[in-house]
C-alpha cells in the first residue's frame, strides 16, 4: 500500500507541472526507502504506524548511522527551533502592547496592514505584565525593570518638574553630560531601541507617525531652549559635526535626542517609557 501511495504521489509531482518522468518502477525501492525514512525522521509514530512493511528495520539503522542515508534531511534540533519560534510568535499575537493604541510603541504596527513598521527584523521581544491592570508592554516600551512590574496606571507619581530646573538654569542638575553621551551612543548602536531613532534613520517608514512623535508642548523660553540644545550638542560629537556643515543634525537633536533625554530622566524616577510619552504629550513635565 505504501509503495502504491508513494508512486501516485511521486507521479503527481511530475504530472501537475507537465514534466517528463525521469524515474522508472525499478527506482521504487530507493524512493520508498527515502519516503519511509522521511516519515520516521519527522513524525512521532505510534502503534501500527511504526510498521513500514520490511523497511522498518533498515530505516532505523539508517537513522542510527549504520547506513549511508539516501538524502540529507533536516536535523531535529532545527525543527525544534522552528517550533519554539512558532510558539513564541503565537504567544506574541495574543498579546497587545498598551503603547500600540496610543502610537507610542517601539514596535508600532500599521493600522492598514497590521504589519510591524518599526524594527521588523527583530524576532524575539521581551514582554512584561502590569501587576495592577494586567496589561502588557514590550520591555522596550516599559524601559524600566522592576519585580513585580507596575506600569503606574493607578499611581499618582510625584514626577520631577524638569521645566523648573531648566528655567532656573540648572540644566546640569537634571541632565549630566555623561548621561547625555551614554544615551547618544546607545541610540546609535541600537542598545536602546527607540521609535524616534528608527524613524530618523528610516523616515519614509511613516511620516505620519514621525509627526505624531514630535514634541509640541514645550513652554521654555527661547534662551533656555537654546541653552538646553547647546548643552546636548556639546555633550556629544554633534556640535563638531554641525560646525562642519551637517546642519540636518539640528533636527536630530530636537526630534530624537531631546525627547529621548526627557524620557530617560523620568525613567530614573521609576516612570515607564509609555508613561513618560503620555506626560510629554500632555505637557505634565513642563
Amino acid at each position: 500500500m505504501l509503495s502504491h501511495n508513494f508512486f501516485f504521489f511521486k507521479s503527481a509531482m511530475y504530472i501537475v507541472p507537465e514534466s517528463q518522468f525521469d524515474y522508472s518502477v525499478h527506482d521504487m525501492p530507493v524512493l520508498r526507502r527515502w519516503w519511509c525514512l522521511l516519515l520516521l525522521e519527522n513524525n512521532s509514530l505510534n502503534s501500527c504506524g511504526k510498521i513500514f512493511a520490511h523497511w522498518t528495520k533498515e530505516c532505523k539503522e539508517l537513522i542510527a548511522g549504520k547506513h549511508t542515508p539516501v538524502f540529507r534531511l533536516k536535523r531535529k534540533a532545527e525543527q525544534q527551533d522552528i517550533e519554539e519560534t512558532m510558539t513564541q510568535t503565537a504567544s506574541d499575537v495574543r498579546r497587545m502592547c498598551m503603547a500600540e493604541s496610543m502610537q507610542f510603541c517601539v514596535y508600532q504596527t500599521s493600522n492598514n496592514t497590521g504589519e510591524r513598521l518599526l524594527y521588523p527584523e527583530v524576532n524575539f521581544i521581551k514582554w512584561v505584565q502590569c501587576k495592577t491592570c494586567r496589561g502588557w508592554l514590550h520591555q522596550d516600551c516599559a524601559g524600566i525593570e522592576m519585580e513585580p512590574f507596575d506600569c503606574g496606571c493607578k499611581d499618582s507619581i510625584e514626577h520631577p518638574r524638569i521645566k523648573d530646573a531648566v528655567d532656573s538654569g540648572r540644566i546640569g542638575a537634571v541632565f549630566s553630560k555623561t548621561q547625555i553621551k551614554t544615551l547618544h551612543d546607545d541610540l546609535l548602536s541600537g542598545k536602546i531601541r527607540s521609535n524616534r531613532m528608527f524613524l530618523w534613520r528610516n523616515p519614509a517608514t511613516s511620516l505620519r507617525l514621525k509627526q505624531h512623535l514630535k514634541i509640541r508642548t514645550l513652554s521654555w523660553s527661547e534662551q533656555r531652549m537654546f541653552e538646553l540644545l547647546r548643552f546636548i550638542e556639546e555633550a556629544t560629537t554633534i556640535s563638531e559635526k554641525i560646525k562642519r556643515g551637517e546642519i540636518h543634525l539640528l533636527d536630530f537633536v530636537f526630534d530624537v535626542m531631546l525627547p529621548e533625554l526627557l524620557i530617560k530622566a523620568l525613567q530614573e524616577h521609576g516612570i515607564t517609557r509609555l508613561r513618560a510619552e503620555q506626560m510629554m504629550a500632555c505637557g505634565n513635565i513642563f
